[in-house]
């Protein structure tokens, strides 16, 4: 297992380092060419917190806020999860996305999760009385991701994940190497009335969790207001082939969002 995680985190760390370069490097281009930045914003709440892995849900109300910041080139993108009730954290994720295409039709990304963090009840023995702390699974991942914009309204975008836990805290449960395959068609901003719209994004990803994986499906529906920033939202995940990995065949969650984005420009 080592003479296999050991070259893929030399490949994650030389993958960050070179976004690190670019980044210094167009990311000044940028601002001398216009100087323009955005800060955007996704607020959901929920009956049933799902994750960006759609297999893998809270199975309680959650409030799920996701931020981005940046230029046209390279942002910053925090996410947070947390269960309603009291707050607790359920995941929290740095993600980093830099443009290295950005064409009318084509897109290529390079991004990464630095740290991705899910938060795990773990359950040890002291005195002979059992005690559960919240402790931190900490990840790395990178990410390329490839959109061909068809239409206005309809894009197709393939998506690959590799990662590695940054520390083993768990053995018998924290993953040691693991990778996704996401496969998404984007239908965007269908008009229903003068009024609403929907977007509809159906994907199939195949999931590996060291020697286990499994096939899967879900969907997620955005019906948009006019002229309003709230927008009611909803996951469906179905298994295809679960394999040996753990999760609901079937699961889902209905949800309002309350979303923004600004722009502006730096000041001399």
């Amino acid at each position: 297992m080592r003479a296999y995680i050991y070259p893929l985190m030399k490949k994650i760390l030389l993958s960050l380092l070179l976004i690190s370069n670019l980044n210094t490097f167009l990311y000044s281009q940028d601002v001398i060419d216009d100087k323009k930045y955005f800060f955007s914003g996704n607020i959901n709440i929920n009956n049933n917190g799902v994750s960006w892995v759609p297999l893998f849900t809270l199975g309680e109300p959650s409030l799920i806020a996701n931020f981005s910041f940046g230029t046209n080139r390279f942002s910053v993108n925090p996410s947070f999860r947390y269960e309603l009730e009291g707050l607790q954290p359920w995941n929290v994720d740095i993600y980093w996305n830099y443009k290295l295409i950005d064409k009318q039709k084509i897109n290529l990304d390079i991004g990464g999760f630095l740290p991705g963090t899910t938060f795990q009840d773990f359950t040890y023995e002291e005195n002979g009385i059992e005690n559960k702390i919240l402790t931190p699974w900490v990840t790395a991942m990178i990410n390329p991701k490839l959109t061909f914009s068809l239409s206005n309204s309809f894009a197709i975008k393939l998506s690959y994940f590799t990662g590695i836990p940054l520390k083993i805290v768990d053995k018998e449960n924290q993953f040691e190497s693991g990778e996704i395959f996401f496969i998404q068609p984007l239908f965007n901003d269908f008009k229903l009335n003068d009024n609403l719209s929907l977007s509809w994004n159906p994907e199939i990803y195949y999931l590996r969790l060291d020697n286990v994986s499994g096939v899967y499906s879900a969907q997620t529906l955005i019906m948009n207001i006019k002229n309003s920033p709230l927008s009611f939202t909803s996951v469906i995940s179905k298994s295809i082939d679960i394999g040996s990995l753990s999760g609901k065949k079937f699961d889902w969650n209905i949800g309002l969002s309350y979303s923004f984005r600004n722009s502006f420009k730096k000041v001399k």
